[in-house]
């Protein structure tokens, strides 16, 4: 009996990437992040869930990316703790796409910055963990594990963030983890 149960645990763990993969992606859909690309123009494209998607930044959303720019020099975001290297980042301005068949409307500025750490999994959640509370963020909920993987943070001028920390394949046996903090206002 202990194992099956042993055999049935591991089967969950072993779905928890994907599940989380998909958690993460309804979160910041739901928080402001869109992913896109902003051109020479000021339009930012990208796809959504209707396919490709073109859209303008609204001058009431961001003037002056004024929330981009806070949230970028946010030292959780521009800072990584020691044993994180920064691999890439991205900044996604504020927009508004016109609605189609399913999506549309204003979306927030958001931050993106992957990194790799040699760390195990528990030391990397730590570690932006104390980061993120060091640098005025609260911890809101926690994953699968247990472990804590989103914060949110209320700005000076009002602006509320949300700060999501995602690994890929938690269970992976190699030496270096790949993981993503993205953030939104």
């Amino acid at each position: 009996m202990n194992s099956k149960r042993a055999v049935d645990r591991r089967r969950r763990l072993a779905l928890l990437p994907a599940c989380a993969g998909i958690i993460g992606c309804c979160l910041l859909s739901g928080c402001g992040i869109q992913a896109g690309t902003p051109s020479p123009a000021g339009t930012v494209t990208g796809r959504n869930s209707t396919g490709t998607a073109s859209s303008t930044p609204h001058s009431d959303s961001d003037p002056g990316d004024r929330k981009l720019h806070m949230l970028a020099v946010d030292p959780v975001l521009a800072e990584l703790p020691s044993g994180l290297a920064k691999t890439d980042e991205k900044q996604t301005p504020a927009h508004y796409e016109t609605p189609g068949f399913g999506s549309g409307g204003s979306f927030g500025a958001g931050v993106s910055v992957t990194f790799t750490s040699a760390a195990s999994i528990p030391d990397v959640y730590r570690m932006i963990g104390e980061n993120a509370v060091r640098n005025g963020w609260v911890a809101k909920a926690a994953d699968s594990t247990g472990m804590t993987n989103r914060w949110l943070k209320t700005y000076p001028d009002g602006s509320p963030a949300t700060l999501i920390l995602s690994c890929k394949d938690q269970n992976a046996t190699t030496t270096t983890r790949s993981c993503t903090l993205d953030g939104g206002i």
